[in-house]
């Protein structure tokens, strides 16, 4: 009777879990097919875009690659921030602005010059002549070249005191930096007081100095 028992609770479970599926019809055959072909569509639409896209970013990316400033390049904070402006471009304005860039460099490498021509040790106007002087700020007006008339050639240092109108007011012989010859020193100082310089009016008295190179007779 148990095993009988078994038996027939085995079939029972057997007999819940096997059901019977019917067939498909057509139409819902032909509505999976088409389903399928729509999703092959839409991922081969969804593979070619981003590929496009790809291709448009590598193409931007070519055509606007950054250019590299040039070596000596030098960035140079501006003062004041850029005023936006309304204009249309014409051109005009930018023909303008050209200009002023250029005029303001014009101007600023003449400022330069000037400073560097009144602190440094000036030159006379021959590269080649025997003389240059040292005044802050100032330029020579007249710096007479010296002769040679003495026997024996040399450097002479000649110390110079400048009032306000470039007239050189006091000269001495600065001994440590200079040959040991009168007849030098004598045409130093001759010469040096015989110079003129610009006018400054906000230097009562300034010092400075006159190098002479003199070449000998001999």
């Amino acid at each position: 009777m148990l095993f009988g028992f078994h038996i027939t609770q085995h079939r029972e479970k057997l007999a819940e879990s096997y059901y019977v599926m019917e067939p498909k019809t057509e139409k819902e055959l032909e509505a999976e097919t088409l389903e399928k072909i729509a999703a092959e569509q839409t991922e081969k639409a969804e593979t070619n875009k981003a590929y496009n896209e790809t291709e448009d970013y590598k193409k931007f990316s070519q055509a606007y690659q950054p250019i590299a400033p040039p070596k000596d390049y030098e960035y140079t904070k501006p003062d004041t921030a850029t005023e936006e402006t309304t204009s249309e471009d014409t051109g005009e304005g930018f023909s303008s602005e050209i200009n002023e860039d250029l005029m303001t460099s014009y101007n600023e490498a003449n400022a330069v010059l000037k400073q560097q021509q009144g602190n440094l040790a000036a030159q006379s106007v021959n590269n080649k002549s025997s003389m240059h002087y040292s005044l802050v700020g100032r330029t020579h007006k007249y710096l007479p070249t010296p002769i040679y008339l003495c026997d024996v050639g040399g450097k002479v240092v000649v110390n110079i005191a400048v009032n306000n109108k470039g007239i050189v007011t006091k000269s001495t012989i600065n001994k440590a930096a200079s040959v040991n010859n009168d007849c030098l020193h004598e045409h130093a100082i001759e010469y040096a007081n015989e110079s003129r310089f610009s006018i400054d009016n906000s230097k009562k008295t300034q010092l400075g100095s006159i190098t002479f190179y003199f070449e000998g007779k001999r």
